[in-house]
């Protein structure tokens, strides 16, 4: 690791890459550093995320708080570090959109600052992604104008992908769509690729250029990619043709075994059940007797009188998390009664 160097994480899919790259840009532009990104997830080869270390200094986008960002420990050692380089080092962010941001029920988005004065955060639940949220609040956080302007496009891509907004369940799986493509490269499946290294690659090339073209157009695997997981979409139609059935007001995919299983469809139950308000998602983890649960509102027939939150619904009941319309977590065998019990609250 090279001395004088920032670190980034920021949340493994499109949302958190594009954030990461602005942010890099904003660093590097802002103090000179070198800018190391990494992406995250909830539980992760490192394990837990709450109990990996961080390096200081550093920013968390479009991710959980981490407890370090709380601890006085963490910061200890700024005055005689910046004594050391000579210079002002920067300081720790975290900037967020999403309602369960925090495992820590005394914080909120309005006393955040209070609670981690030594941090720069922005936590905008109503914010549709987390690009989106830099632009909005980018005289807040001291983004320069120009530096949104450039990356207008990639931030209004964001917006799209982690707001759902195509317009037809059929757009959402165009592949000439310059959303999807970018969606696709994100959430890349093929087994042969190492996916944090092509995180990585995606951002460190939109960092070079916020030109979309220049992105998809920067290395053949990107093409390779896309057309795989095209090919791979087929199959996944199919799968989810077979698995997928009406409970009520949802449409459940139900995988149990991992043969069965061929990638997370997230808007296919609406393909098939267009009436359905709701969409359920059970796969396999990898893990014997774990699997993944999410869950998402039609964004095409949602229903009208929802007051339903399922991010807080699934980090009460299924150690997971999320917005209003959209979430995700993990059951056990042992707890599939917690499924009949969403079943309950989503058709009630």
């Amino acid at each position: 690791m090279k001395k004088n160097t920032f670190k980034i994480y920021s949340h493994c899919d499109a949302d958190g890459g594009i954030a990461a790259a602005i942010f890099s840009k904003f660093i590097m532009k802002k103090h000179g550093w070198h800018v190391d990104v990494e992406p995250v997830n909830h539980v992760s080869s490192k394990g837990e995320w709450h109990l990996q270390p961080l390096q200081w200094p550093c920013a968390i986008l479009d991710f959980t708080l981490h407890p370090m960002l709380l601890s006085e420990k963490f910061f200890h050692n700024n005055k005689k570090t910046e004594a050391e380089l000579g210079q002002s080092i920067p300081s720790c962010y975290w900037i967020d959109h999403h309602p369960t941001g925090s495992y820590f029920s005394f914080l909120t988005p309005e006393n955040a600052k209070l609670y981690m004065p030594d941090v720069v955060s922005l936590w905008d639940i109503n914010a549709i992604s987390t690009p989106g949220l830099l632009r909005t609040h980018r005289r807040t956080l001291g983004l320069p104008d120009d530096l949104i302007r450039n990356y207008e496009t990639l931030i209004d891509l964001a917006e799209i992908i982690d707001g759902a907004l195509y317009a037809t369940c059929e757009d959402a799986y165009n592949f000439s769509s310059k959303a999807v493509k970018l969606q696709t490269l994100f959430s890349c499946t093929h087994p042969a690729i190492d996916n944090s290294f092509l995180y990585k690659k995606l951002v460190k090339e939109m960092i070079k250029s916020s030109d979309v073209a220049h992105l998809f157009d920067s290395d053949p695997l990107f093409d390779a990619i896309i057309e795989y997981e095209e090919i791979e979409h087929l199959k996944q139609k199919t799968a989810y043709k077979k698995h997928t059935k009406m409970r009520g007001v949802v449409a459940f995919a139900e995988f149990l075994q991992p043969s069965e299983y061929k990638g997370l469809g997230r808007f296919l139950p609406y393909l098939y059940f267009p009436q359905a308000h709701y969409a359920i998602h059970l796969s396999p983890k990898g893990s014997t007797g774990v699997y993944s649960l999410s869950c998402g509102i039609n964004p095409w027939n949602k229903p009208t009188d929802n007051v339903k939150h399922l991010g807080n619904y699934f980090s009460r009941n299924f150690a997971g998390g999320g917005h209003a319309f959209v979430a995700g977590g993990k059951i056990t065998q042992e707890t599939f009664y917690k499924l009949d019990e969403l079943f309950d609250y989503l058709n009630a």
